[in-house]
């Protein structure tokens, strides 16, 4: 019955991917949930609860954290009348109906249970009327108050302890109209932010043509200079404590009515108060509460409204500054390690206060300050808010392990342990499984193991051979016990009868192709980054090769 079943999966009717999600998932067990006064909570129902209070006292601006003099001054701004402006241009069925199309069918209703699918179905009749809804909304300026209530479910985070409410992450799920009007919103608030210009170009997160990659090149581009040229480069990884869940609604309004049309303000106003909520558990619901402060979770608006609030960062020139969303690396280069501090410390004496007037909290235990180099030096400790950040040679950041003398060990260390997890928990589909053909394993590879390591590998590409072996050593055991090759099959001939390339050719092509869309680029920091070919590039005194290296005597 088993070799039947094995012998049945296919990826066309989903029954494989079905299944490999069946060995991938992980069943916490149930456990009691701890309340504030450290008594539990054992129902459903008491455990909705609990994750209601909790969240509510998330979703509230820092109280500790208060400049009565900017309050006043952000409260009185807001309350001067708005300026005239012409209407904004109203939504057409056609608009309205290909932003419908857009959205994938797999996501999870709001607690309407109107799905993408549902609305797919409407006649046109049942558009132009929710054309009409829009519009009015628009002509108004006001929110809709059933459209602005989330339903949130919990998902627990990987090695936490079960019996606390912060192991958990919520999910809000949304009415899908009101996404579907986000999304046309967002088209009329767009134009605007370009205009006045508004995002820096260091901010990466939530932007077209940005990825978490670009902002990595820019970093390690400018560790590996700092490397070559013999210097100190001190950076510090700042962790933002619920950055999107405590952003300050008054002070967002603020930033927003300096650009933002008053038909638009007026709505994002309304878009952003009187929000409410309720969780989610297994069966049981919790009571209504309501959300005084973050950007609403799981909303098309929110990635960008956050971006606006913090895009008024300080800058200092002394200093190179990298942001993506929330994750904010600051980089200061200098081959005196003292001066190299000093001017991360000064640019952080301006951020504190920055975080002081906007109600954003840092978590000093949870930022990281590294020096990367090849010295025997060591950069001065830094503080914030006279507090130390503690000091590691090694640091995560946007899922890159980066080391202090960029050897990418760690990196590839970790990211091994996973791949062995993983093929460990697939082996009744990979290896003990004679029934399935060749071709259908590796699709299993290629689908759920070879993504874990080719996140990146346009920049570890180019490591030590002896670091990208431990990749390669796993690809090779792996391609040999897919295929029940006998040891006489070189490792070669296997992945030329498998047509699978080998780590160091992967990397050639991504790199390649990465690197070709760089100086098509919109934003100028990506746009400039150096070329091998041209001057402006440190003069290499290292044996190491950099990924720039991926390009030499190869065409894709």
């Amino acid at each position: 019955m088993y070799e039947q079943k094995l012998t049945s999966l296919s990826p066309v009717d989903g029954s494989l991917w079905r299944e490999t999600k069946k060995l991938l998932q992980y069943k916490r067990p149930s456990v009691p949930l701890k309340k504030p006064d450290n008594s539990y909570a054992f129902s459903d129902n008491a455990k909705a609860e609990v994750f209601k209070d909790h969240l509510h006292e998330t979703f509230q601006p820092h109280y500790d954290i208060l400049s009565p003099e900017h309050i006043d001054e952000v409260n009185t701004y807001l309350n001067l009348p708005t300026s005239i402006n012409q209407p904004e241009k109203y939504f057409t069925p056609n608009e309205v109906k290909k932003t419908i199309q857009k959205f994938s069918l797999k996501k999870a209703p709001g607690f309407d249970l109107i799905t993408a699918e549902v609305v797919r179905c409407l006649p046109k009749k049942a558009i132009v009327l929710i054309t009409y809804i829009f519009n009015a909304i628009l002509r108004l300026s006001y929110f809709p108050m059933l459209w602005k209530f989330s339903k949130i479910v919990l998902f627990s985070k990987p090695d936490k302890p079960l019996d606390m409410p912060t192991s958990f992450r919520p999910i809000s799920l949304l009415p899908f109209l009101s996404k579907v009007l986000e999304r046309l919103i967002l088209r009329r608030i767009i134009p605007h932010i370009i205009t006045n210009n508004i995002l820096p170009n260091t901010q990466f997160g939530f932007r077209n043509s940005h990825s978490t990659i670009h902002q990595l090149h820019r970093v390690v581009d400018v560790i590996s200079t700092s490397l070559e040229k013999k210097l100190y480069c001190s950076c510090i990884f700042l962790d933002v404590a619920q950055a999107f869940d405590r952003v300050w609604h008054e002070g967002l309004q603020f930033k927003l009515k300096k650009f933002l049309p008053s038909p638009l303000y007026l709505l994002i106003k309304s878009y952003l108060t009187d929000r409410h909520f309720h969780v989610q558990f297994n069966s049981s619901t919790s009571e209504i509460a309501p959300i005084k402060a973050g950007v609403p979770q799981g909303g098309i608006l929110s990635p960008f409204l956050f971006n606006i609030y913090v895009a008024d960062q300080p800058t200092m020139q002394e200093t190179i500054v990298a942001d993506y969303a929330d994750d904010k690396v600051i980089l200061s280069i200098n081959e005196d390690p003292i001066i190299a501090s000093s001017n991360l410390q000064a640019h952080l004496n301006h951020l504190s206060e920055w975080y002081d007037k906007w109600r954003v909290k840092i978590n000093q235990n949870k930022s990281i300050h590294t020096t990367f180099t090849l010295k025997q030096g060591i950069c001065p400790n830094i503080t914030l808010n006279n507090v130390q950040i503690p000091t590691s040679d090694t640091v995560k950041y946007l899922g890159l392990f980066l080391d202090k003398r960029l050897t990418w060990k760690k990196h590839l260390q970790t990211k091994r342990l996973t791949l062995n997890n993983r093929m460990r928990m697939l082996r009744p589909l990979l290896i003990r499984n004679k029934c399935s053909t060749l071709n259908t394993k590796l699709l299993i590879y290629k689908a759920l193991l070879k993504p874990i390591w080719t996140y990146g590998l346009q920049l570890w590409g180019a490591a030590k051979k002896s670091n990208t072996n431990r990749i390669q050593t796993f690809q090779n055991i792996s391609l040999r016990r897919l295929s029940n090759a006998p040891p006489y099959i070189s490792n070669h001939a296997l992945h030329n009868d498998l047509h699978i390339k080998t780590i160091v050719e992967e990397a050639h092509i991504f790199y390649s192709r990465f690197h070709k869309r760089l100086q098509t680029h919109t934003n100028p920091l990506i746009k400039e980054l150096p070329i091998p070919t041209l001057p402006g590039n440190p003069n290499r005194r290292l044996k190491r090769k950099w990924y720039r290296n991926l390009l030499q005597n190869f065409n894709v």
